[in-house]
């Protein structure tokens, strides 16, 4: 499965979201020695035509799903509700993902995609970018969380 976030802030900000509340640290924007990157990811047409959208309540209905089964911050529940539409589902046929608000903002939406169930030239990937703190979108991720900057 791919977790995509629908804006640069908000993939910063699911990285960035243990540190809500905090002081601004150069370190906040490393993983493992290694400085974060952003990559823009572009969804076919024909991939999001077949990405249920579990934000619309006639889609949850469809699906015999409620808000409390996705709108939840244990992960444990969220994905098993992923699991079981993954598995409801073939390449051909059924959901080839779904799409939900971020649980650290109704703000941002997740798009999810259930990678056995892309077809190719469906999924292109930018370069990556080395996320800095004077990027615009790394500043709009820290107002949102909250996390202070020293000026």
């Amino acid at each position: 499965m791919r977790y995509l976030a629908e804006t640069p802030e908000h993939a910063i900000g699911e990285l960035l979201g243990p540190f809500r509340g905090t002081t601004f640290r150069p370190a906040y924007l490393r993983q493992s020695g290694r400085a974060l990157a952003l990559v823009e990811v572009t969804l076919a047409a024909s991939l999001v035509t077949r990405i249920p959208d579990c934000t619309d309540p006639r889609v949850l209905s469809a699906l015999e799903l409620r808000p409390d089964q996705l709108a939840h911050h244990d992960r444990v529940l969220t994905q098993t509700v992923s699991r079981a539409l993954h598995e409801a589902a073939t390449p051909a046929e059924g959901p080839a993902g779904l799409r939900w608000w971020s649980a650290l903002t109704g703000a941002w939406h997740t798009t999810i995609v259930f990678t056995d169930h892309e077809r190719s030239g469906e999924v292109v990937f930018s370069e990556p970018r080395a996320l800095v703190r004077s990027d615009p979108v790394v500043a709009r991720a820290l107002s949102v969380l909250g996390i202070r900057t020293r000026t």
